[in-house]
C-alpha cells in the first residue's frame, strides 16, 4: 500500500517536472557582452610636478554650456556648407570628369593613354 503512494507521488512528480522544463525556454536572445577595450582609458602617468599642478576640470554654468553648444552648431553648419559647395563643383559632381580636376581629354583610339588617377584609358 505504501509502495504505491510512493510510486504514485513519484509519477505525479515526474509529471510536473516535465511540464515546468517545457515552458523554460527563453524566448528573447541573450545580449552580447559590452566592449571593454571603449569603456574606460588608462590614465597616462605623468611627472610628479605635472600631478601636482595639473588644472582641475572647472564646472560650466548653464549660460556657458548653451553658448558652446551655439558655437558648435555654427562650426558644424559652417564646415556642412564648405562640404556641400565643394561637392557642387563639376570635379566632383559631373561624371565626366571621372575624378580628375580637370576632363581628361578625348584622343584617338591609337593615341589613347592608361591614367593612373582613375584606371582608365583615355
Amino acid at each position: 500500500m505504501i509502495y504505491k503512494v510512493v510510486i504514485f507521488s513519484f509519477f505525479i512528480f515526474g509529471l510536473v517536472v516535465c511540464g515546468f522544463s517545457q515552458s523554460t525556454r527563453d524566448v528573447n536572445a541573450p545580449k552580447p557582452p559590452s566592449a571593454r577595450y571603449q569603456s574606460s582609458k588608462k590614465a597616462k602617468k605623468q611627472f610628479f610636478l605635472f600631478r601636482v599642478f595639473k588644472k582641475k576640470d572647472r564646472q560650466l554654468t548653464g549660460a556657458e554650456e548653451v553658448a558652446e553648444f551655439r558655437k558648435r552648431i555654427a562650426n558644424t553648419t559652417r564646415k556642412k556648407a564648405k562640404m556641400e559647395k565643394k561637392a557642387a563643383k563639376p570635379q566632383y559632381s559631373d561624371p565626366l570628369y571621372f575624378g580628375h580636376k580637370k576632363p581628361p581629354k578625348k584622343r584617338p583610339n591609337g593615341k589613347k593613354k592608361f591614367c593612373k588617377e582613375c584606371g582608365l584609358t583615355h
